[in-house]
């Protein structure tokens, strides 16, 4: 499920539900407190890094 979000800051961002390991969630929990981020920008950062180290095609 995707819902268009508007940010103060003009940023528009999707809200995206999906399911996840229980055991995954707690590990990523733990990994984005380490880097005092929330789960959710932990995620977004995560994802980020892999498209930007993935090969272009």
């Amino acid at each position: 499920m995707l819902l268009n979000v508007n940010k103060n800051m003009g940023i528009e961002k999707q809200v995206l539900s999906m399911r996840l390991d229980e055991e995954l969630i707690e590990k990523l929990k733990k990994l984005a407190e380490s880097e005092n981020r929330t789960l959710s920008n932990y995620i977004e950062t995560l994802l980020k890094k892999h498209i930007d180290n993935t090969p272009k095609k």
